[in-house]
């Protein structure tokens, strides 16, 4: 319907030029193309009249138009060029202009070509709001400046209203996010995209219940993301409404990326509602999920170092810390070689060495196994 609107308004403003052109081009069929988005059927179409040397006003804002929506993008160049010496200062044609540079990707060239709008047209809210957008960096300075600017012109428009409040968000500035979504969802009560980021906004500003309904509707319009489970077991857990909010993270635990996060809040959950058994095994989800399997790995090199700059205290302090970690036996191993060689400690040397054999499997290391139980019987002697 926008893009309709869009096109229509297009046509429109093509009235004044038809006194100038005897072309009798048909803007019902025309219109019948762009809704249907049969873009290169209107370029066929219009080519039937106008050829693209054409010097006419009307045929080359219709072909440029046209060559612009088919992705035709250096013919619709010439032709918006070709406007710009005609009719310098156009802002229709400068709009063009600047559609054109940011399909093909030049920036730079964009910006320029919206920000001669904006000499022209200070408050021409569709260069503001493209200016805004063309700024890959969510938190760049000018593209937060464009955003407020064109949300206080328009701030029904959905998109300013999405990128605004997000950019709200991240800096958490949550009460300004919450009164661009406010503003925006006055006129689009059911605009699923602002509602994802209300949620979250509503638990940033403890509103709870406002988030739990938000996040119950999206639910109910089949948004079923792991975004709004999560967001909505945490309106759930602060409202203290705790079961309701297991319910939600246990449907985020298999599709989550995030698993510490969820064992997490999954185990908080069970604390709220007293079930410490369940509590107690996510907890130990959470606590191995966050750490690197490569921790015991980390420690074991560690204590090898302090080994080797005869720091031996550390060195022990390091591999047993390893101990608290997975790791395959050699960390015992090191231990044991430790007390042997450089604290002469026998008795501890021993026990370390008889832990490492139970780590060994019988069958694949039995001539390391007799090895260890040869050193076992030496030190006892």
């Amino acid at each position: 319907m926008k893009r309709t609107l869009t096109v229509l308004i297009f046509l429109l403003s093509l009235s004044s030029l038809q006194a100038q052109d005897s072309v009798k081009v048909d803007d019902g069929r025309l219109l019948d193309y762009y809704s249907a988005q049969q873009y290169t059927e209107a370029v066929n179409y219009l080519e039937g009249f106008y050829k693209p040397e054409t010097e006419s006003k009307k045929g080359l804002t219709l072909l440029a138009y046209a060559y612009l929506m088919a992705g035709r993008l250096s013919e619709a160049e010439k032709q918006y060029l070709k406007l710009n010496t005609i009719d310098s200062g156009n802002i229709q044609v400068l709009s063009g202009l600047a559609a054109v540079s940011s399909q093909k990707g030049d920036v730079q060239q964009a910006k320029e070509r919206y920000e001669a709008i904006l000499a022209i047209d200070s408050t021409n809210f569709n260069a503001i709001k493209q200016l805004a957008l063309l700024s890959k960096n969510a938190l760049d300075i000018n593209r937060v400046k464009y955003l407020r600017k064109a949300n206080d012109l328009n701030n029904a428009d959905g998109e300013i209203a999405l990128e605004l409040s997000q950019a709200y968000l991240r800096m958490e500035f949550y009460d300004r996010a919450s009164a661009v979504l406010d503003a925006a969802l006055a006129a689009d009560s059911t605009n699923l995209k602002l509602l994802e980021v209300k949620l979250p906004v509503n638990i940033a500003v403890k509103k709870y219940d406002l988030a739990i309904e938000t996040g119950k509707f999206l639910l109910a319009h089949r948004d079923s993301s792991v975004f709004v489970l999560e967001n909505l077991g945490k309106a759930y857990y602060l409202s203290l409404d705790y079961q309701n909010a297991l319910r939600c993270f246990l449907l985020t635990e298999t599709r989550s990326k995030d698993k510490e996060a969820t064992y997490f809040n999954i185990a908080r959950s069970y604390r709220g509602i007293k079930d410490y058994i369940n509590a107690v095994t996510y907890l130990q989800k959470a606590i191995k999920t966050g750490v690197s399997p490569m921790a015991a790995s980390y420690y074991g090199l560690l204590g090898d170092s302090y080994e080797n700059l005869n720091k031996n205290d550390e060195a022990d302090k390091a591999y047993k810390k390893g101990l608290d970690f997975e790791n395959d036996g050699s960390l015992l191993y090191n231990i044991a070689l430790l007390y042997e060689n450089k604290r002469n400690d026998k008795k501890s040397a021993i026990s370390y060495y008889e832990q490492y054999l139970k780590t060994l499997d019988k069958q694949k290391q039995a001539k390391l196994i007799r090895f260890i139980n040869n050193k076992i019987e030496e030190l006892k002697r």
